[in-house]
């Protein structure tokens, strides 16, 4: 309530034309479609409706349940037996309080993605008004105008994600609605960096008083550690290319946010040990064709062009508003195609987006504004026209993938009500194993999951494989993990189906149920 009586409507802001009215429209439709639809049942089985989400939504699923159980702060990982949590959980933190005061899983996460959407919408509007809402929804290369050309050769045309195999995807389906904390991260971001370019930039009165911009700046790690990145490289540039007032007040907010952001990076990171796998990889956006200029023409079409002439041109005639924000812009997005800042290199599009969106104001109202509106027209069908067909296809009718079928979750979920809550589960490695969407601990979560955010699982996963197979050894890897429960089930079956399962033999039967059963560990583990 404070922060909101604290905060001022800027003023000056002309209304929405015609096709920014159009363009709100369709950010509005695609969000309730996405959000509405983000988790549904069906016929029996859980389905997402982006096939993007599957692994992502199953992982935030979990960690919101495991986060509502009452665990304590800071809590272990959900997905790797005797490491600490690293991960930026705001948003699921914030949806396990829903949970926790009464508000089912499934409309916590619609209202919650709703209202992100909804202050993405607004930060957009004012960072870049109409064109930078249309930068997110369909920014994209020269795939979709395969579409165009099949027309004309009389092909069938078939709507589909023509951005799907490329590394530069639709914003909009595969960061704004699987990149949870970018539902914060990104409205948050926006906010800071139209107030740093309104007062110390411009040299006009803010709108949101300075303890919120410092609370929102360093919270950002807590959802995005990519976001706190950017803004800080953003934060330096102003430094940089400011006057003498400017600086001083850049210095003076980067000493007393300091302190706070660092604890929070270290808090996501484990205290920074982390593995974060930056690393030099020149060539990664290119890693399905041989051929670079193709593959850069093809994933980024009109985009790189505009912005190389906007670059010449702030460079050569630009105020310091523009440098600022500009060129560092450029430079992180020509870092990010040399040097990976994650194990999984398709990370870099977490930072590529800012690097986008931080360009899109100058670049239209330096660039394509000033052109005739044909021209000005033809540009923009080229920028956004695949785009459009992407997030079309991505959000039509035809979608909708399974996740888990739903009676083997609620059989689960009866089996595990009367066993500890606390305790740590072996199971098969599955991004959608029901004890990961129920909220458990278990000993090795799913792989994808671990490698991309930079966890050494490796030794363990090789006990895990020791006590499912049943080798030498099998109930010292079950002490080694700190299990307390087994659960075979089918992802058990399917990956250690030729097991002798001696535990079978050996371990009582905690719980069961139609095609699983959950066996217990000994305290002491009996020595063979």
């Amino acid at each position: 309530d404070l922060a909101f009586r604290q905060t001022q409507r800027p003023v000056g802001s002309a209304p929405p034309g015609f096709v920014e009215w159009v363009v709100i429209a369709i950010f509005g439709l695609a969000a309730s479609r996405a959000f509405l639809w983000l988790t549904f049942r069906h016929s029996g089985d859980v389905f997402v409706l982006s096939p993007y989400n599957l692994g992502d939504l199953a992982l935030h699923i979990g960690l919101i349940r495991y986060l509502a159980s009452g665990t304590t702060f800071w809590p272990e990982s959900q997905i790797l037996a005797g490491d600490v949590l690293k991960y930026p959980i705001g948003t699921d933190f914030l949806n396990s309080l829903l949970l926790r005061v009464g508000v089912p899983l499934v409309p916590g996460l619609v209202w919650v993605g709703l209202i992100g959407a909804a202050l993405t919408l607004f930060a957009l509007w004012r960072w870049g008004r109409g064109f930078a809402i249309a930068a997110l929804l369909f920014g994209g290369g020269l795939a979709g105008f395969v579409l165009l050309r099949e027309s004309f050769t009389a092909q069938q045309i078939v709507l589909r994600d023509v951005m799907g195999d490329e590394q530069w995807k639709n914003l909009f389906l595969t960061m704004l609605v699987t990149q949870r904390g970018l539902l914060f991260a990104l409205p948050a971001g926006l906010l800071l960096l139209d107030e740093w370019r309104r007062r110390w930039l411009r040299n006009e009165p803010g709108c949101v008083a300075p303890w919120i911009q410092l609370v929102l700046y360093v919270a950002l790690p807590l959802f995005n550690v990519h976001a706190f990145l950017f803004l800080s490289v953003m934060l330096a540039a102003i430094f940089l290319f400011g006057d003498r007032t400017t600086r001083l007040a850049t210095v003076q907010f980067g000493a007393v946010a300091l302190i706070p952001a660092s604890i929070a990076v270290a808090l996501v990171t484990g205290f920074f040990s982390a593995a974060g796998g930056i690393h030099w990889h020149p060539g990664w956006t290119m890693e399905a064709d041989d051929n670079p200029i193709r593959s850069w023409v093809w994933n980024f079409g009109l985009m790189l062009p505009l912005w190389f002439v906007l670059l010449a041109e702030v460079v050569w005639r630009g105020d310091r508003e523009a440098r600022a924000l500009v060129i560092p812009a450029t430079v992180v997005f020509v870092v990010c195609a040399f040097v990976s800042f994650a194990v999984w290199p398709w990370d870099n599009m977490k930072l590529m987006l800012w690097c986008w969106l931080a360009i899109v104001p100058a670049l239209w109202t330096r660039i394509l504004a000033p052109l005739p509106i044909a021209a000005t027209a033809a540009l923009c069908f080229g920028l956004f026209f695949t785009g459009a067909v992407s997030l079309a296809a991505g959000l039509d009718g035809r979608h909708g993938y399974t996740l888990v079928r739903a009676d083997h979750l609620d059989r689960t979920a009866s089996a595990l009500r009367d066993l500890d809550p606390d305790a740590r589960f072996a199971s098969a490695p599955d991004f959608a194993h029901p004890l990961i969407l129920l909220g458990r601990k278990v000993a090795v979560g799913y792989e994808g999951h671990l490698w991309s955010h930079g966890l050494d699982y490796k030794p363990h996963l090789a006990q895990l494989d020791t006590l499912f197979n049943g080798r030498v050894g099998w109930q010292q890897a079950a002490a080694a993990l700190g299990v307390r429960y087994l659960y075979w089930g089918r992802p058990e079956r399917q990956r250690y189906g030729a097991s002798p399962k001696p535990w079978a033999q050996q371990w009582p039967v905690a719980a069961r149920g139609l095609g699983f059963v959950i066996y217990e560990v000994p305290p002491t583990p009996a020595t063979e």
